[in-house]
């Protein structure tokens, strides 16, 4: 290889060969004069190699070498201890050998599979015999006998091996979930408050990993990987094929966002422009209803109806979703929908939750909110620890009873400024419909909802075509359902928030519940 090659490949890694030096010496002078040994080492001889590509090797060999010799010389001074009448003495290079063989091997246990890494920790560890780890493992003794010969075979393999930590060991990734179900998804919800599983999610994503591959991946070592992997398969969040595991729910990511939000802005600036005149033609035959709170503000009342369209569109366009995909897959927690997520901090995200046809035990009355992020400083309304209490707390409210004593949310709600009560009596701070009048709303508004689930199909189809380029093959069969149902949402979303921006719905500087109501069924 020629010198000036070789020098420009060392010029390009002067910055690798010193931080190696460092994390080897700990000192910055020492690490200075090791990788300058290393740079004048190389170039001496690298006129010897007859490979080019080899030349990586080449330095990095040198590199371990000039470490030794190094370490030779800073040890030279000291002092034999003549009085050891043993039969070895242990050389500074081979006490930094035999440290950095027992940090790889180290490594190399903490990469193994359950069984290879129980078998080996016992018995040369603990020295338990292969019966007796026959015996605990639940295994024969031969097996235990192979898994023992298979490990050896592994663990000197992977000594000699270089191996890198992936990204996600030093710098998570962000992953945050979402679900669409018709019931709780608390457990899903509380599985993801740890960054792990999500990173396991993201990592396993675009193709099947193996246990060791996320093990470096995710820099942590198996025995850790393993209880979240179960947890993962055991909701049938990740699937195992093959000793290999992979992401089994779609993940939209930001670039797939970014596209599709550009692609369909033309579609909702129409919708919204249309639904806004439409809207307003209605609003005088809406604002003659009887119901409590018709004696809010116009901009309210607005925001009232205008939210009740889009849900209601909303809910016609998932049920043209359930006619033409089929119902809700069942989800491990009994409940049916879709758990899916996203490779950012909800960056793209339109909502802070939506609550639509909320009811709890008999209560004869239901509740909706539509949390849009965009008015998240005037509306955020979120259930507690407990749905039913939550719930029971609004619709008490919706039906004016008295205070159940026994329901703590109830004054959390108060004092967020979503019911009040006078005399222990609870009244609500929202529209509240029977169900005779929420029928008549329903009729005024048909042809706006019928407009917009139009909108909303058209933008949701063209959404399922697209996703498929962004997800893996394994998932491409999910994708059809799922788009619609998210961007059923997110249609909903541009309409509102491009109303907003054009001044034809105004979001209050101070707290309004503008798109929540309930419906008196009783």
């Amino acid at each position: 290889m020629e010198q000036q090659v070789a020098a420009k490949l060392l010029e390009e890694n002067l910055h690798t060969i010193f931080s190696w030096a460092m994390s080897k010496l700990y000192d910055k002078n020492d690490a200075e004069d090791l990788a300058h040994d290393v740079i004048c080492a190389v170039l001496s001889s690298v006129s010897r190699l007859q490979n080019d590509a080899a030349f990586f090797g080449f330095m990095w060999r040198t590199a371990d070498n000039m470490l030794k010799a190094y370490i030779r010389r800073k040890r030279s001074t000291a002092v034999f201890d003549e009085s050891f009448r043993g039969v070895y003495w242990e050389s500074p290079e081979s006490e930094l050998i035999s440290s950095e063989d027992n940090n790889l091997l180290r490594r190399e246990l903490s990469l193994l599979s359950h069984q290879y890494r129980e078998a080996t920790i016992g018995h040369y560890i603990y020295g338990k015999s292969c019966s007796e780890l026959s015996a605990e493992l639940g295994i024969s003794p031969e097996t235990v006998k192979l898994y023992l010969f298979k490990t050896r075979k592994l663990l000197k393999e992977g000594i000699g091996m270089t191996r890198e930590f992936g990204e996600k060991s030093y710098n998570p990734a962000i992953f945050r979930p979402d679900f669409w179900t018709n019931g709780s998804n608390i457990e899903y919800q509380e599985l993801f408050k740890r960054r792990l599983p999500g990173n396991i999610l993201l990592a396993a994503y675009d193709k099947p990993l193996t246990i060791t591959e996320l093990s470096l991946e995710l820099g942590v070592a198996t025995a850790y990987l393993e209880d979240e992997l179960n947890i993962l398969r055991t909701h049938d969040i990740i699937r195992e094929v093959s000793g290999k595991y992979q992401t089994n729910i779609v993940i939209f990511t930001d670039e797939y966002e970014k596209h599709i939000s550009a692609k369909f802005k033309p579609y909702y600036e129409a919708a919204a422009q249309r639904f806004s005149a439409e809207l307003d033609d209605l609003l005088p035959e809406l604002f003659k209803l009887d119901f409590y709170g018709n004696d809010y503000t116009h901009n309210v009342l607005k925001w009232t109806f205008a939210n009740i369209a889009l849900y209601l569109a909303m809910c016609k366009a998932d049920d043209m979703g359930v006619e033409k995909y089929g119902s809700y897959p069942l989800l491990s927690n009994g409940v049916h929908g879709f758990i899916f997520g996203y490779d950012n901090d909800y960056v793209n995200h339109h909502f802070n939750g939506i609550y639509g046809c909320c009811k709890a035990g008999d209560i004869p009355a239901w509740f909706s909110a539509v949390n849009y992020r965009f008015i998240e400083n005037v509306q955020k309304w979120q259930s507690g620890p407990n749905w039913n209490k939550s719930i029971s707390a609004l619709l008490d409210a919706a039906l004016f009873k008295n205070a159940d004593i026994n329901n703590d949310e109830i004054v959390r709600y108060i004092s967020e400024g979503y019911i009040s009560s006078a005399g222990g009596k609870l009244s609500p701070n929202f529209p509240v419909f029977t169900k005779s009048v929420f029928k008549q709303v329903e009729n005024l508004l048909t042809p706006c909802v019928n407009a917009i689930t139009g909108y909303i199909e058209e933008v949701c189809s063209l959404a399922a075509i697209t996703l498929k380029d962004y997800v893996p093959r394994v998932l491409k069969d999910k994708c059809a359902h799922l788009a619609y149902i998210h961007h059923q949402m997110d249609a909903i979303a541009f309409i509102a928030e491009t109303m907003a921006a054009n001044g034809q719905l105004f979001i209050p500087d101070k707290k309004a519940n503008l798109c929540m109501f309930a419906v008196d069924e009783s």
